[in-house]
């Protein structure tokens, strides 16, 4: 019975002397759900959770490597509309002869043509950043007032241009030339045009200026008396439209869970010469008013490339908070985590010692007694 009892103790003292040697050599203190089956779940769910946000702080390091990506290309389509800008002003001057706008028309289409390629080739991981969704669609373009004095206000699909009604003597700039309003049309002295024909011309250069950029160009009603007031006249502008790509829309995931709220939204718009308004624009005309009226049209599509820029940049200073989150959760989740899993070194070898000596102490109780055993049975045969 005693053996028995001893063994017991020795197979016991055995078990917790392997137990501290695994807690010492693996560093944890559950091993095992033998170990601490409470604490094992709480861990593997705080790991869990660790694990899920390392994921996510990689995933928003990622996403903005893809962000400065398409933000560097825009940055590029910037200083190239910018150089079209300097050419439009440049041809919408009077000292330029056709020819002369017809070289800086061939500046211009190569540079068009180059962001068209920048758009067609901006890449991130084999996912294309600029050239918009698969769909397309037919965007309205923003009409414009030609330079001409007035009021332009405008909606989704219609704008209205407002200016004092022309009366006789009165002086307008139409096209860069300056007109005197008669009673009749002067035949000798093209400068002196009636009301009517000021109007009319006024009509033909918002159409012109409100065309800039468009597949279906724009179209303007004639004037017509401002029914709020009888001294201002209106036309009203059916807005030209463009055929262009939709936007390229994508999720970054950047949290632990499943939550949709762990999602940030991104949209790029096609940033092609028709997405931000420019196809086909030209300025190889005889008097410059082509030039004059891109000036507008550039300085929409700049306005479209900064606000798109802008747009990514937020999105990234986003990511660096959720960077942010996401290091300090992670840094206090895995020290609640190695508070339940990992082992205390100073108990754990105190453990291992007293189980040391347990077991030394077990042996040498074994020993002792087989020794006694050994002299009964001697002296019982003597």
């Amino acid at each position: 019975m005693r053996i028995s009892s001893m063994s017991y103790l020795t197979r016991q003292n055995n078990r917790n002397l392997n137990r501290s040697f695994k807690k010492l050599s693996s560093g944890k203190r559950i091993n095992s759900a033998a170990d601490d089956a409470a604490g094992l779940a709480i861990a593997q769910k705080l790991l869990k959770q660790t694990n899920g946000l390392s994921a996510g702080v990689y995933n928003a390091r990622t996403s903005q490597n893809m962000l400065n990506v398409a933000e560097g290309a825009m940055g590029s389509v910037t200083d190239t509309l910018q150089r079209i800008n300097e050419l439009s002003i440049q041809a919408a001057n009077g000292t330029n002869s056709p020819s002369d706008r017809s070289a800086i028309q061939a500046e211009i289409d190569q540079l068009t043509q180059e962001i068209d390629r920048v758009s067609a080739t901006t890449k991130f991981n084999e996912t294309y950043l600029l050239k918009g969704g698969s769909g397309r669609s037919s965007v309205s373009v923003s009409a414009r007032d030609a330079g001409i004095t007035g009021t332009l206000t405008q909606d989704a699909s219609k704008a209205v241009f407002t200016m004092d009604a022309l009366k006789i003597g009165d002086t307008i700039k139409i096209a860069g030339k300056d007109y005197t309003i008669g009673d009749k049309d002067d035949d000798t002295n093209s400068s002196l045009i009636t009301a009517d024909t000021a109007y009319s011309k006024i009509q033909e250069q918002l159409t012109a200026a409100s065309s800039v950029g468009t597949t279906t160009p724009a179209t303007t009603s004639a004037a017509a008396i401002d029914p709020n007031d009888p001294s201002k006249v209106q036309f009203v502008i059916n807005k030209g439209s463009v055929d262009r790509s939709d936007s390229f829309s994508t999720s970054l995931h950047v949290g632990a869970e499943s939550d949709m709220a762990n999602k940030i939204s991104v949209s790029i718009d096609a940033l092609n010469a028709a997405g931000i308004g420019i196809k086909g624009l030209n300025v190889a005309d005889q008097t410059g008013m082509a030039g004059t009226n891109a000036i507008d049209a550039i300085s929409d599509a700049l306005a479209k490339v900064s606000a798109q820029r802008s747009s990514l940049g937020a999105a990234s200073n986003r990511l660096d908070h959720s960077i942010a989150y996401g290091n300090n959760a992670i840094y206090n989740l895995t020290a609640s985590h190695s508070r339940i899993e990992d082992t205390d070194y100073g108990k754990g070898v105190t453990e291992l010692k007293k189980n040391q000596l347990l077991q030394t102490y077990s042996i040498m109780m074994q020993r002792k007694y087989m020794e006694n055993q050994s002299g009964r049975v001697k002296q019982f045969f003597n």
